[in-house]
């Protein structure tokens, strides 16, 4: 560790003390204000390489086949002024986590150090229960302080983590994304697994999703499954490499992406239905243009006050 352990402990715990007990999670609704739909969408060509420069007039946003209006097109980076970025860092600190932790926070720390001016994250560790840094904040030193304090212990509360952090980035402003590493299955999660993938494929939130072997090795006891569809829901991706080692690499790409995304948003032609709308996008005149947005969302119709009866 790159500090003494005692010392990240304590930074650890003042910072993150809202957060050390959570209660179960409440039952949630989807009230998606569909006023305007905002999204994420990566661009690029088929070799994998970023396409830059594109504007609203070179893309088409279908919802349920049917064109759309855009309100609002940009790319995250290039611009007058890069589009701030906030990210949730998920990280695994179950028990079986002892042999490959070093790696992981090795990885993250490379990646919050990465972050740019405009950007901000937040740290959230979980096993038995789930722990989080009170405040998103763009200080790669707090942050690494953070990350350098998790200790493996417990069982994995998966469901439950990734829930949480979509719960926490909900309302920041700018591009939201998730980065989440695992390497078991959930065993003492609150949630099911159907119930976290609803709320994500709610939240504009991209999700990134890592999982490796734990100790036991067991492919039984691996969450990939599961990672691979809530990341492919969000218009995320999914990383399930063989050795810890590729772990900063993994980070390192994935921070890449963030940096190269574009942000744009459209008002539905139609109004809500409380069914699910499938979105895709477009790039006009490049029939090499690989687009990844989320899948789409559920048009969910606001419940109107109840009005108050007058004796007659």
């Amino acid at each position: 560790m790159t500090r003494p352990a005692l010392a990240a402990l304590a930074v650890l715990a003042a910072a993150a003390a809202p957060a050390q007990s959570p209660s179960p999670p409440a039952p949630f609704t989807l009230e998606v204000d569909v006023g305007v739909v905002s999204m994420t969408a990566v661009v690029e060509d088929k070799d994998g390489r970023p396409i830059r420069g594109l504007g609203a007039k070179d893309v088409v946003v279908l919802e349920d086949g049917v064109p759309q209006e855009l309100t609002y097109f940009r790319e995250a980076k290039g611009a007058q002024e890069d589009v701030p970025l906030s990210v949730v860092l998920v990280l695994d600190a179950s028990g079986s986590m002892r042999q490959n932790v070093h790696f992981m926070q090795e990885a993250a720390i490379t990646f919050v150090h990465k972050l740019q001016e405009v950007d901000k994250a937040l740290v959230v560790d979980f096993n038995e229960g789930v722990r989080g840094s009170a405040d998103f904040t763009g200080d790669a030193e707090r942050l690494e302080q953070f990350v350098d304090a998790i200790q493996p212990w417990g069982g994995t509360s998966l469901y439950d983590a990734i829930h949480y952090g979509l719960s926490r980035i909900r309302d920041e402003r700018g591009r939201k994304a998730i980065i989440v590493f695992s390497d078991g299955a959930d065993t003492t999660s609150t949630l099911q697994e159907d119930e976290v993938i609803t709320f994500a494929r709610a939240a504009e939130a991209t999700i990134y999703t890592i999982g490796i072997r734990g100790d036991s090795g067991l492919v039984a006891r691996s969450p990939r499954g599961f990672l691979r569809k809530v990341a492919k829901e969000t218009g995320g991706l999914f990383f399930f490499p063989e050795k810890v080692g590729e772990l900063t690499r993994i980070f390192t790409e994935i921070s890449d992406e963030l940096h190269n995304h574009y942000l744009l948003g459209y008002s539905p032609r139609r109004s809500p239905d409380n069914l699910w709308r499938d979105i895709e996008m477009r790039v006009q005149g490049r029939k090499d243009a690989q687009v990844r947005v989320r899948k789409g969302y559920f048009a969910t119709r606001k419940k109107q006050p109840r009005r108050a009866q007058t004796a007659p």
